[in-house]
């Protein structure tokens, strides 16, 4: 697995579907020996030139190369599988083709050279399928999947019998509605409030901004609390301090959070899938997205969730202002599981597996 976003000590959080990627892997009995960062406090060059030295110089019989993600990843990758004469299969997660890729002709240059010499493409959605085609090739749509053992709903039913609910620290496991509590809590969301919950970058692309101003509008009945780290954590908390504003938490806490919110907010500007709409729909909770990239994959408007224009946080506080009706949100919450089923982790390998027997190997 040659990848240049992993998680490391410093940066325990980072791209976890990577992480669950290997997991899998190594679930069905696959050894796995990554190739990525050890740490994201040096500079790019140097990393990738750590990542490049890891994957070139990794010692046994390796049977084909998986890059995570096509560029800057799969260029490595490519060089890696090519020296060694083994196949490569090269995931597309969005970003790397529709903006690292274009930001120049050499960068373009480098991901077409990835797409049209690796073995198999597969990307998280059709829309990064689509930024895959204007680079001239074709890629199959596979999830990067979802631990539904863990993201689901509060009443504990999942696809896998059996896995205990996780509870927050603090909270008695076997309690999920003392988990709830104690969470709301935390962020002073009373039994008369409604929770909206943000996870992920503070970030302009991932409408955090929105978010925190579409909350503001809509005081009145909800609450806010944002989950997460990025550039725009001290505007927000200077400019919106009714906001509660909470450091990354591991995955476990992320879906108990989840449970906890009475819906989940995806304002993206652009989003190539939209992992946190998953996970939460997942977790039976009612959903408001942009309507745009992968999202619009995920999110049925009125069926599962609530589509508004990207940018708009006036959209959002209506649509807010809507979820306040207990039976719209329970509706749309109740619909999340099974709208979002296929993106169980297994079921991801299994299609991954599939792309690989291709080739001729076991995976």
């Amino acid at each position: 697995m040659v990848t240049n976003i992993y998680p490391t000590p410093d940066r325990p959080n980072m791209s976890p579907f990577v992480a669950r990627r290997v997991a899998a892997l190594r679930q069905r009995g696959v050894e796995v020996i990554v190739a990525g960062p050890t740490s994201y406090r040096r500079n790019s060059i140097v990393r990738h030139i750590g990542i490049a030295w890891r994957a070139l110089t990794a010692r046994g019989r390796f049977d084909g190369v998986e890059a995570h993600p096509v560029y800057v990843a799969g260029v490595i990758g490519l060089v890696a599988a090519r020296l060694r004469r083994i196949p490569m299969v090269a995931y597309a997660h969005g970003g790397d083709v529709a903006d690292y890729a274009m930001r120049n002709r050499l960068h373009g240059r480098l991901a077409r050279w990835v797409v049209r010499g690796a073995d198999a493409i597969v990307a998280n959605s059709a829309d990064t399928a689509g930024y895959v085609a204007r680079l001239g090739a074709t890629a199959r749509v596979i999830s990067p999947g979802l631990d539904l053992t863990l993201f689901r709903p509060e009443s504990g039913d999942a696809p896998a019998p059996g896995a205990a609910p996780t509870a927050a620290p603090g909270a008695a496991p076997s309690d999920p509605r003392a988990t709830r509590e104690a969470l709301r809590a935390r962020v002073g969301a009373g039994d008369d409030d409604l929770l909206a919950l943000y996870v992920g970058m503070l970030s302009e692309r991932k409408g955090a901004d929105i978010f925190a101003a579409g909350l503001e509008m809509a005081a009145d009945r909800w609450r806010g609390a944002m989950v997460g780290e990025g550039q725009l954590a001290s505007a927000i908390a200077a400019g919106h301090p009714s906001v509660a504003l909470l450091p990354p938490v591991p995955p476990a806490e992320v879906a108990a959070w989840m449970r906890a919110a009475d819906a989940v907010v995806v304002p993206s500007r652009r989003e190539p899938l939209g992992l946190a709409a998953v996970e939460a729909l997942a977790c039976g909770t009612a959903v408001v997205a942009s309507n745009t990239g992968g999202l619009q994959e995920v999110v049925h408007d009125s069926e599962n969730g609530l589509l508004i224009p990207p940018a708009d946080a006036v959209a959002l506080a209506v649509a807010l202002g809507r979820l306040a009706d207990p039976r719209l949100r329970n509706r749309l919450a109740a619909a999340g599981p099974a709208s979002v089923a296929a993106h169980d982790i297994m079921a991801a390998a299994a299609q991954m597996a599939e792309v690989w027997a291709t080739l001729g190997v076991r995976a």
